[in-house]
């Protein structure tokens, strides 16, 4: 039942991601969630100039228990959810919400060394 739930949103799970160059190619991992959460403009009105296209892990505390998730990101700042990665061990979630490398952003945390190195490994980067 959860796999029909998951699909019914769209999300890419592991296996999904990993046949997918459309998205493997696009993954960024200098990319976090304070990044994309930051105004768009300075103080004076201008616009900042940045590209953050691609897509970008980030761990997600809004639901019953924290899960990493994907996020795509166009050109024009556009964000959109696209896939759950329910594979990583809890306990490098927990290592990561107790010591984050950013402040988290609306309930969402960047992820660390350590599942950046898993990602690379079970995705074959």
């Amino acid at each position: 039942m959860q796999d029909d739930t998951i699909n019914i949103f769209g999300l890419q799970r592991l296996e999904q991601i990993k046949k997918r160059p459309d998205i493997i190619s696009r993954i960024r991992f200098d990319v976090t969630p304070q990044m994309i959460m930051e105004p768009r403009f300075t103080e004076t009105g201008e616009l900042k100039k940045r590209d953050l296209s691609g897509c970008f892990f980030y761990i997600e505390t809004e639901g019953e228990k924290p899960v990493l998730m994907l996020m795509r990101v166009s050109k024009g700042d556009t964000v959109k959810t696209i896939g759950i990665i329910e594979e990583l061990p809890e306990d490098m979630i927990q290592r990561a919400m107790e010591n984050p490398v950013h402040p988290p952003v609306h309930g969402m945390y960047a992820i660390t060394d350590e599942i950046k190195d898993w990602l690379k490994e079970n995705l074959n980067l």
